[in-house]
């Protein structure tokens, strides 16, 4: 097997990790927004969960149901971006969106996210990713502001 499938079969397998044991799967009492979207084309579907304190996200969950590539984008966002700050966030964001768009770019991102650049080459399959990101840029605009005392 070549190293460049072996890294893809690598990234599948993360994948279908995330897939088939989500984390941070629930619902969030408590939760200061959430916001919810679904895909028209497929059925898929996500409502994402946050809990904002001094411009960090502190927690982070997602209910719904969508394909293998949905769920482990939601899963694998979760974990990366749970405890940082807003801003953080949303550059992360930026960047994942960035990577599907244009592949060939050298793109950091966070290490928990390189699977999903297997998803880069097949534009078919973009919007299953960015359906639990965009989910949470909505969910962040609904949180109250919060100036620092």
């Amino acid at each position: 097997m070549g190293s460049s499938a072996a890294l893809t079969a690598m990234y599948q397998d993360a994948l279908l990790a995330h897939h088939r044991a989500p984390h941070n799967r629930r619902e969030m009492p408590g939760a200061t927004a959430s916001a919810a979207l679904k895909n028209p084309v497929c059925g898929d579907e996500i409502r994402v969960f946050v809990r904002v304190e001094q411009d960090r996200l502190l927690e982070v969950s997602f209910t719904g149901r969508g394909c293998s590539v949905a769920t482990a984008s939601a899963s694998m966002m979760t974990d990366v971006v749970t405890g940082l700050p807003v801003p953080e966030v949303l550059d992360i964001a930026l960047s994942l969106e960035r990577m599907l768009v244009s592949p060939d770019q050298d793109v950091v991102l966070p290490a928990a996210l390189a699977p999903l650049r297997a998803v880069a080459p097949f534009p078919g399959r973009h919007g299953c990713v960015r359906m639990a990101w965009q989910a949470l840029r909505d969910a962040l605009q609904d949180t109250p502001q919060q100036t620092p005392e």
